[in-house]
């Protein structure tokens, strides 16, 4: 096997692999279900339910789930080398710069890091890398223009990335039987959240209640909150958001539903 068809081998398997993943986290967005399989610390549902995983209402794995799968037909067909490569360039590079976007969204504004976004990014990076040593011989005398072409994807990509998303706050939805169930649970024992409006894992934590958030005893504790009550907060000892208390106990960070299940005592039995 030569350089060229090692390099095809790759892009391949690496689309592949991205549209897989993209498949995954578009199910979970259009389902609204809880991310399986992540890794420990990290935070995927707090970046897929903000509104950086949406631009103007199209789940961005949805445009990667078709980035990745036309990378794959490109990678396949017998078309001619010089328009292989362009084709496989041109739809790689706004997809790196892209992700690279998105990586600097979740560190910086969202902070929080999803395990499988950060493998999709890996991907597009190890794609591009791979288009670049395919470039074939003839594509050499055109480097100044392809050069002018990719910084003006480059700029078009970060400005409309800027433009289209909002802000970061979380997508609101209309809370499901279970949701409401636990909401009230959770309110019946005497459990309370302590967090911030400015924290994102509190929005992330309200959006996995959705409407049914209402229920829940919410405690403000940042002094520029609506209805805020930081008195309350230091005297339960309350450092970092978001806080549960359930049971006299306490548990830090945002948790699934079926995390709060559990420790509240919560069956769906009970409300059978």
């Amino acid at each position: 096997m030569n350089g060229k068809d090692k390099s095809r081998a790759v892009i391949m398997v690496l689309s592949f692999i991205g549209f897989i993943v993209g498949t995954y986290l578009t199910y979970l967005y259009y389902n609204k279900a809880e991310t399986s399989f992540c890794v420990t610390g990290s935070s995927c549902d707090i970046v897929r339910l903000s509104a950086y995983s949406s631009i103007v209402g199209i789940p961005v794995s949805l445009i990667g789930l078709i980035g990745f799968f036309a990378l794959f037909l490109i990678a396949v067909s017998n078309i001619s080398d010089r328009i292989k490569w362009l084709t496989l360039y041109f739809i790689s590079l706004p997809g790196l710069v892209f992700s690279i976007y998105l990586t600097y969204v979740e560190i910086f504004v969202l902070k929080a890091i999803c395990s499988f976004c950060l493998l999709s990014a890996i991907v597009i990076t190890a794609i591009f890398i791979a288009v670049l040593f395919k470039k074939p011989i003839n594509i050499r005398a055109n480097v100044a223009k392809i050069l002018s072409i990719s910084i003006l994807i480059v700029i078009l990509v970060i400005s409309g990335s800027i433009f289209f998303q909002s802000n970061g706050e979380l997508r609101a939805t209309t809370a499901n039987n279970y949701q409401v169930a636990l909401a009230i649970h959770l309110r019946e024992i005497g459990a309370a959240m302590y967090g911030s409006f400015q924290c994102p894992h509190c929005l992330a934590q309200k959006h996995f209640f959705g409407t049914a958030f209402k229920f829940i005893n919410y405690v403000e504790c940042d002094p520029k909150g609506k209805n805020a009550d930081p008195s309350l907060c230091i005297s339960k000892g309350v450092t970092s958001y978001p806080t549960w208390e359930i049971g006299g106990k306490y548990y830090l960070g945002a948790k699934s539903l079926k995390e709060l299940a559990r420790i509240s005592g919560y069956s769906n039995e009970q409300k059978k």
